[in-house]
């Protein structure tokens, strides 16, 4: 048996099985709440819901003979209805009732002539959670790792079909550049077991990158000593605190959360609200409403209903992708605090095109390590790249085709340039004895 089949039967052998979790459907659309059942936000180019002519902005209010009143209810119903036949979708497309037929397939999986992908899973309070772990084909030796840490909202990580998938992308450059990385698909999400992600918070979703990195650790072929951290958005929380818990090499972090919860969202919603137009006494309209919204949901933790019965625009105001539990825990983390605790090389990366984050956000990530450990922490920008991961030009541009026009971009490849380059400042890139 040659050393890439012993590391294969080793890994599998070594972690929860794979075959534990049946593979999923594809439908290929991402959805919000609405009032009338599930808003489509996205459509996968060539998905089955895009072959049956779903649009963004159609209403799905029926699958097969169940009512969909919810995004978890939206996912349980698609995830493993009958082949066999084709899923009629009852939805409301500009509020005229339509009905569509969607042939749904098995997800195919990630197919790369220089990376492999295994499919795993690992166990999580009790259930198991869908890995994917992509490797270069035919290496040597104990190589250095990354687990992949993502943004925030109820979406797959593991979309062969997706061209655009950012995440993908990411993580097979770094593997055909010679490391192990890790991607873990979220509670109720795609293949994995568990309750549903909508309902699931922060600290859980937390815990379950914690397992997967302890995973990673004890993975055959990976070197525990070159074991990185890459958050994204949300992540960016998450990356910092398990690094302070764990033996990591470094942490890479991109279009980052740098100042409290509660400043950061009234900043970038003045950002957009000027990107988007708004006169300067609409702006300052919106942030006082969204101050008082917020406050009554994050701070004081009231019910949702309570607050939009006295305040209807706070329905809007509190729109997450996310329950209320989820936010109310972020709303109360000290953001500074972990990164003040950090002693490993740190890489904070912005996309001058992102709207949703700020260049100085990132750059005070890089001064808080820096006080403490000086020239641990580097901040590189990427050109064009907004918060996605994808070129957009300027935010301007990536505000009109994220949120008018629901466009993506090509993904960013100066990112996988840039990572790549800053883990071979370090014995990354050299095979470990």
């Amino acid at each position: 048996m040659n050393r890439y089949w012993m590391w294969l039967f080793l890994f599998l052998t070594c972690a929860a099985s794979a075959q534990d979790l049946p593979r999923r459907n594809s439908f290929g659309a991402a959805v919000n709440p609405d009032p009338q059942g599930v808003k489509v936000t996205a459509v996968v180019a060539n998905s089955p819901a895009a072959t049956a002519g779903l649009q963004v902005g159609d209403v799905i209010s029926q699958m097969g003979t169940h009512a969909i009143s919810n995004p978890t209810e939206f996912l349980q119903s698609a995830k493993f209805a009958p082949t066999s036949a084709p899923l009629s979708l009852s939805i409301l497309r500009t509020d005229k009732p339509e009905r569509l037929m969607v042939h749904l397939i098995p997800v195919p999986m990630e197919s790369d002539p220089k990376v492999e992908t295994v499919y795993s899973a690992i166990e999580v309070a009790g259930s198991l959670r869908r890995t994917l772990i992509t490797r270069p084909k035919a290496a040597m030796g104990r190589l250095p790792a990354v687990l992949l840490i993502g943004g925030i909202g109820c979406y797959s990580i593991d979309n062969p079909s997706d061209l655009n998938d950012p995440y993908r992308f990411l993580s097979h450059d770094l593997s055909r550049a010679g490391l192990i990385v890790m991607r873990i698909e979220k509670s109720g999400i795609g293949d994995s077991q568990g309750s549903p992600c909508f309902n699931t918070d922060f600290h859980s979703e937390s815990e379950m990158y914690d397992a997967g990195l302890s995973a990673l650790f004890t993975t055959p072929q990976v070197d525990p000593s070159r074991v990185f951290l890459f958050g994204h958005s949300i992540g960016t929380l998450i990356a910092p605190r398990l690094a302070t818990k764990n033996s990591v090499a470094g942490v890479i972090v991109a279009e980052a959360v740098g100042i409290n919860w509660f400043e950061y969202e009234l900043a970038n919603r003045r950002r957009q609200s000027v990107i988007g137009g708004d006169s300067p006494t609409q702006a300052d309209e919106l942030l006082r409403s969204k101050e008082v919204c917020m406050h009554r949901l994050l701070v004081e933790r009231q019910s949702e209903a309570s607050i939009e019965s006295s305040m209807p625009d706070c329905k809007k105001r509190n729109s997450y992708p996310v329950d209320a539990p989820y936010m109310q825990q972020v709303a109360a983390l000290n953001v500074a605090e972990p990164w003040a605790m950090l002693d490993v090389p740190v890489l904070a990366v912005y996309g001058t095109a992102d709207f949703v984050t700020a260049e100085a956000e990132h750059q005070r990530i890089v001064d808080i390590v820096n006080a403490t450990h000086p020239n641990a922490a580097t901040l590189t920008l990427i050109q064009g790249m907004d918060h996605h991961l994808e070129i957009m030009g300027t935010p301007a541009q990536a505000y009109v085709q994220r949120v008018i026009q629901h466009k993506d971009g090509p993904y960013a490849n100066d990112l996988s340039v840039e990572i790549i380059k800053w883990l071979c400042m370090h014995p990354t890139c050299r095979p470990a004895t």
